[in-house]
């Protein structure tokens, strides 16, 4: 009887499952086939007068701006992208602040960063945070592609030609880029946003300099094929404010799914504020979206193009060198080239068509900080981790790439140590000295981080939502990725999950129910057979 019953019940979770199968692969998607249209200028800059200048100081550019657009730069100044940092529980949390991660650690300490603010000089403490000219109107702004900002003058541009890393770099010409000035696209963007970390795809298993012009079997949305999407028609602005998550605010709001664009404007972004909550029109797959992001299905790998995303990073390792110098060791995945040992940082692994790992997730991070106090035991650590679990019903199944760390903090007071890496030598700067103890010393001053002296290792994860490189509906993850003894959701535990997990009651059950039901069918058939046959009989 028992071997029947899990015959049976195998057989209905077969016919299920290709069921299923079908179900995925008939599902459609709504969404508007037409290209989002970006709105034309109605201005031609290189028309006005105070613009026709030659700019040889970048604020100066910014307070021409202002002349006009008087009100960008007070805009701006409340923003993420010049603070840099959130409130959270009366605690100042971001990369200005308190925060950090287990790429470069820490921004207060390695100036470089600062490339990527938006404004002009960011340094050390000095910086005039309420001074309006300090504000970066062209790194958003530019339409030229000519404008680069310099890691050695903390987000200044170039103002005279200079070679970096054995290239040439032109200085910019701030006339010819200010009377060029245009609605933001995916260009300025991923200025940035695809080089964190320190390269092109090291940060974001999601974002890369291949999004700049995607196939559209890479993603659908920002493909020149068909939506051909810039990332302003997603990450909607108002006043300066770009939806997306913060420190202090969702990446998504569940309770609000189908809000449509217009009304959405300058809020956070969910899939399903265009798509709804029910979008295939199938109900199996449908109901899935009450529990499974739209991305755990719509992106099956990360890093699917041309280049490798950094997997891990040990600063450990670092330091090492030769003849008193410091030295690369290169290797290759895949047939792309990577450094596999920088002296400067340590050992890294890279990946390309990385299978994304699963946490539950409800569009916020949590995020520990040089203040909080950490068990050394319980490592690897979590800095940032997702929010959410089964029970929560804002909660949804999500794909990360998790990036796995090994980072400096101190054995005595139990916290993480920000690493004083960029500067002259005397400072301590750990990419001239190379000295761990002077690098966290000045590491810990420079962010008024408490330091013992004493210091090891540690290994962390850093977590990292995967929500762009959407691919067609036909390359979306079938039921067996889940469904499966091989399933995805191998890190998610708290549920049972059909084809995954094996219960001998629930077995059991399944099949009495199934052997109930066909043995409730017989009866009921034979019984109107029965009944059918006296009723002839007595017609006779």
């Amino acid at each position: 009887m028992r071997g029947s019953c899990r015959g049976a019940f195998v057989l209905l979770i077969g016919w299920l499952f290709l069921q299923g199968q079908a179900w995925c692969q008939d599902g459609m998607v709504i969404t508007d086939s037409e290209s989002v249209s970006s709105i034309v200028s109605t201005a031609d800059h290189a028309s006005f007068e105070v613009l026709a200048q030659e700019f040889d100081y970048a604020p100066d550019v910014t307070e021409a701006c202002l002349e006009c657009h008087t009100e960008a730069s007070k805009q701006v100044h409340d923003t993420f992208h010049w603070t840099w940092m959130k409130k959270v529980d009366g605690v100042d949390v971001g990369k200005g602040k308190n925060a950090f991660n287990n790429y470069c650690v820490s921004a207060k300490g390695n100036e470089s960063c600062t490339q990527c603010h938006a404004g002009y000089g960011w340094r050390n403490e000095d910086f005039e945070f309420d001074a309006e000219e300090n504000v970066d109107c062209l790194v958003c702004h530019d339409t030229t592609g000519t404008y680069k900002k310099s890691a050695a003058s903390s987000g200044h541009p170039y103002y005279e030609d200079t070679t970096v890393s054995g290239q040439l770099q032109k200085a910019v010409d701030l006339q010819y880029v200010a009377q060029h000035v245009g609605k933001p696209d995916r260009t300025n963007c991923l200025s940035c946003h695809a080089l964190g970390g320190g390269g092109n795809g090291v940060k974001h298993g999601d974002t890369d300099l291949s999004l700049l012009s995607p196939e559209y079997a890479l993603d659908v949305h920002m493909s020149p094929e068909k939506l051909n999407f810039a990332c302003q028609d997603c990450h909607t602005a108002s006043e300066h404010k770009i939806s997306g998550r913060y420190y202090d605010r969702a990446a998504f709001v569940d309770d609000k799914p189908n809000m449509g664009r217009s009304d959405r404007y300058g809020s956070n972004v969910s899939c399903e504020s265009c798509h709804s909550a029910a979008p295939h029109q199938k109900r199996v797959i449908d109901n899935h979206t009450a529990k499974v992001a739209c991305t755990s299905c719509h992106i099956p790998e990360m890093a699917r193009g041309p280049y490798l995303t950094k997997l891990s990073w040990d600063w450990s390792t670092a330091g090492e060198l030769k003849d008193g110098k410091p030295f690369v060791v290169d290797a290759d995945f895949d047939g792309v080239s990577h450094h596999a040992y920088v002296s400067k940082k340590g050992t890294f692994t890279w990946g390309r068509e990385v299978v994304p790992e699963y946490r539950w997730y409800k569009g916020t991070l949590e995020q520990i900080t040089y203040l909080d106090e950490i068990d050394p035991a319980s490592a690897p650590i979590d800095v940032n981790p997702p929010t959410g679990d089964y029970s929560d019903p804002d909660a949804r199944i999500w794909p990360f790439k998790i990036h796995r760390g090994k980072q400096p903090f101190d054995t005595e007071l139990n916290h993480f140590l920000p690493i004083k890496l960029y500067g002259r030598a005397g400072t301590g700067a750990f990419w001239t000295e190379f000295n761990w103890d002077k690098a966290l010393e000045a590491g810990a001053e420079l962010n008024n981080v408490e330091f013992s002296g004493q210091y090891d290792f540690i290994e962390t994860n850093g977590y990292w939502p995967i929500k762009h490189m959407v691919a067609p509906a036909s390359a979306s993850l079938g039921c067996e990725g889940c469904h499966s003894q091989q399933s995805r959701l191998a890190g998610i535990s708290d549920f049972y999950l059909v084809g995954r997990d094996r219960s001998l009651w629930i077995e059991l059950l399944g099949g009495l129910l199934i052997v109930g039901s066909l043995l409730g069918v017989f009866i009921h058939g034979t019984t109107r057979l029965i009944m059918l046959r006296n009723r002839q009989n007595s017609d006779k």
